[in-house]
């Protein structure tokens, strides 16, 4: 039986997703976009699939090797259970995929399910170091509508992230003094409790990040790699309309969209890649909203035929019980 609070997870971020379609349709003229869209020839579209599918193998590259001091772990399995995972996302974007994940090394490796979603959380969670980091690097080199203090602020928030994951991570002993520090200065005895439970559950968590340099290296390489693919899907799409952008531009794009993983979405990112497109692209860098909204229109549709598709041939490949993970997702 499907959970009251999945059930209204899904009708808020669905609602969400509405409400902003209705607030992108007031920037933008849809009869522009679709005269754009309609000078679009299919072969044009074939370098997004090709992007698309690279970011795919690279971030299964990247599991494989975070993985690989527990598990060896077949790259042709885990870019199978990337797809999967990616179309479980996108049609039940409640972490559905990393479940599926989850659940597939349990049952195929042995590898325990809290474990494996924990370092699963944390394969992502390198994503999120490498945005920190270029994204604060491309601020001061790529131009930008935003004034100097908000780049500033931004940076310095990065900077913060960054810090505090270093300290988690290498001095787990002074940043567990820390969380006692603070803990102490909580009135209410349950929210002290639970703000202590978080913490050290990301503290014991962070340990799997202790490698050696070589590792590190090579996982900060593929991640950083998987943003160039995904900064090609951008920049094929806008080539595709007739509207060349700078690829380094497209790359913060990216790792600014990468944020948005975030905030709650709808079922096929409905509302949220068009708001979103939209305010990088026009907010951030300047393009006109039309233009940047015909690409992103683009960027979805295709998108979205490439997930669904990549992700059936998965599951079929993978022979995943796709209604045990569904029922998972859909009770927890």
């Amino acid at each position: 039986m499907v959970s009251k609070s999945t059930l209204l997870k899904i009708a808020v971020n669905t609602l969400i997703g509405v409400i902003l379609v209705f607030i992108w349709l007031k920037f933008v003229d849809i009869n522009q976009i679709w005269a754009t869209l309609s000078k679009v020839e299919l072969i044009s579209i074939t370098p997004i699939i090709f992007f698309l599918f690279l970011s795919v193998v690279l971030r299964a590259l990247r599991l494989k090797v975070f993985l690989r001091p527990i598990k060896n772990i077949s790259a042709k399995d885990l870019i199978f259970l990337n797809g999967a995972a990616l179309m479980l996302n996108y049609l039940i974007p409640i972490r559905g995929g990393e479940i599926a994940k989850g659940v597939y090394l349990s049952t195929q490796y042995q590898i325990p399910v809290g474990k494996s979603l924990v370092w699963i959380f944390l394969d992502r969670f390198i994503d999120f170091l490498v945005v920190l980091i270029l994204a604060s690097l491309l601020f001061l080199v790529v131009p930008t509508t935003l004034n100097i203090t908000f780049i500033t602020i931004i940076i310095i928030i990065f900077s913060t992230g960054l810090v505090v994951t270093y300290l988690m991570t290498y001095q787990s002993i002074f940043f567990r003094k820390i969380v006692k520090f603070l803990s102490n200065l909580l009135i209410v005895n349950n929210i002290k409790i639970y703000f202590e439970r978080i913490c050290n559950f990301f503290l014991d968590s962070f340990e799997i990040l202790r490698r050696s340099p070589k590792d590190l290296s090579l996982l900060f390489l593929v991640t950083i790699l998987a943003y160039a693919a995904d900064a090609g899907v951008w920049y094929s799409a806008y080539l595709a309309i007739g509207t060349p952008q700078e690829y380094i531009k497209l790359y913060l794009g990216q790792l600014l969209s990468a944020l948005t993983y975030l905030v709650p979405a709808a079922p096929g990112y409905v509302g949220s890649a068009e708001a979103s497109g939209l305010l990088i692209f026009s907010g951030v860098f300047g393009i006109e909203p039309n233009l940047a909204s015909a690409m992103t229109v683009l960027f979805h549709v295709t998108t979205t035929i490439f997930i669904l598709t990549f992700g059936v041939i998965s599951i079929y490949f993978l022979k995943l019980d796709i209604g045990m993970i569904i029922r998972k997702v859909l009770r927890k």
